[in-house]
């Protein structure tokens, strides 16, 4: 399957859509996902986080205590979580995207969970039962995570295998992660994890300060993974990661029974300033052992001030099985900033150009740019539940060398989306 877009970001879903034939089409689970930067999972990036009103931030008290944990501290459980090192959290999301263009089956084309047009949305209810190992100790520890969701982004996430036969139902559910961590006392701690986890994009929405994501997230790379890694931290600057998995978006069942090699490097000279790399290597396409799909992604992200985020994004991708026999070849880059006025307010702008030179991971052979400007408004900053909540407001517009939106019949689209979140 051409880069198995129907089970990445809904592209051939549209493209299939438009051109006459079904207007959703079945998500077939040959292929699962490929989210995200939007996001790296190393740590929450830093563009994600609003920066700290000043610097004595650094030594503040503890955050309050979670709305779902102290539930459960209350009905008597919390306390023995606590022991057992092992957190329950989540977050409930709901968003609104309406395009200027009125655009063909109410479709935003090029999007990834903000696709549907002029329809309120749950995006993702999300829970999470996580506990952490602890590599500072030096000795053996078992961890792990198990993430479950349901909502209106499920749908776009299944890894083949798991979940991936729910029809054309709006609102499903999914496990976009589950693994075992096992802390091993070698050296600074070496971390093993086995199971299925998101490598390099986080599908969180409190991982970026927009509702809508970049085609770099979208089509670029792949969201969860199925295999084993091993994390290992040089002192505090470095750390490394690597492994193999059964593929891009492949889960109990694999498309080609070939496995990928995959690494990430983090640098981190100063606090402010951060350097990842991160890629994947392997054969992808159904039942083809032979041809090659690759993937980097680089990232720095630098704390300008006390106020101010900068973030750069890049990718690079190429398929040796692209069509015509030829090689497939994408890349593209975004550059974030995000601005904290105060405790309730923080701007973000997002500028990104997008290369798919074949149309591999888009479906039509263009160059995007899209220009996005968000605002995140946090309400009840001062309230032990109401400081939960999020509310983002945000307008875009998006530009194709060809004609790909509106039902590949426009150059533009423009689009204004609201969303909010709730993390307990």
């Amino acid at each position: 399957m051409r880069f198995d877009l129907v089970h990445r970001v809904g592209w051939a879903l549209i493209a299939g859509g438009v051109s006459g034939g079904t207007a959703l089409a079945a998500v077939s689970g040959d292929e699962a996902s490929a989210i995200p930067p939007d996001n790296l999972t190393l740590t929450t990036p830093a563009y994600a986080v609003v920066p700290p009103a000043t610097p004595s931030a650094a030594v503040a008290a503890p955050a309050p205590r979670a709305p779902l944990m102290s539930l459960l501290d209350r009905v008597g459980v919390g306390s023995y979580l606590d022991s057992a090192r092992i957190n329950v959290y989540g977050h409930i999301e709901g968003g609104y995207t309406y395009n200027f263009n009125n655009p063909a089956l109410h479709l935003n084309l090029g999007r990834v969970f903000d696709i549907d047009d002029n329809r309120p949305q749950v995006n993702q209810l999300d829970l999470n039962i996580e506990r952490t190992v602890d590599l500072t100790q030096h000795q053996f520890d078992v961890g792990g995570r198990v993430e479950l969701l349901y909502g209106t982004d499920a749908r776009f996430l299944h890894a083949n295998g798991m979940f991936d036969h729910q029809g054309n139902n709006e609102y499903q559910f999914d496990i976009p992660q589950v693994y075992l961590d096992l802390a091993i006392p070698v050296g600074e701690g070496l971390r093993l994890r086995a199971g299925k986890f998101l490598f390099f994009k986080q599908i969180d929405p409190n991982a970026s300060v927009f509702f809508s994501h970049s085609y770099t997230f979208g089509a670029a790379l792949p969201f969860t993974l199925t295999g084993v890694t091993a994390l290992y931290n040089f002192g505090d600057q470095w750390s490394v990661e690597g492994g193999i998995s059964r593929g891009w978006g492949q889960s109990l069942k694999d498309n080609n029974g070939a496995i990928d090699g995959l690494v990430r490097v983090r640098y981190t000279p100063r606090e402010r300033t951060t350097f990842t790399i991160a890629a994947i290597t392997g054969p992808e396409d159904d039942r083809d052992n032979s041809h090659y799909r690759t993937a980097v992604d680089f990232t720095i992200s630098h704390q300008l001030t006390d106020q101010t985020t900068l973030l750069l994004d890049s990718v690079l991708g190429t398929d040796a099985a692209g069509s015509g026999g030829g090689n497939a070849n994408w890349y593209g880059v975004a550059g974030y900033a995000v601005y904290r006025l105060n405790s309730y307010l923080s701007l973000g702008g997002r500028l990104e150009w997008y290369r798919d030179e074949e149309g591999f991971t888009t479906s039509v052979a263009q160059s995007l740019y899209e220009a996005t400007l968000g605002v995140t408004v946090t309400p009840f900053p001062d309230d032990t539940v109401g400081a939960n909540l999020k509310i983002r407001p945000e307008v875009r517009y998006d530009y194709s060398s060809g004609r790909f939106f509106d039902g590949l019949t426009r150059h533009d689209q423009t689009t204004f989306a609201l969303d909010a979140i709730f993390n307990f």
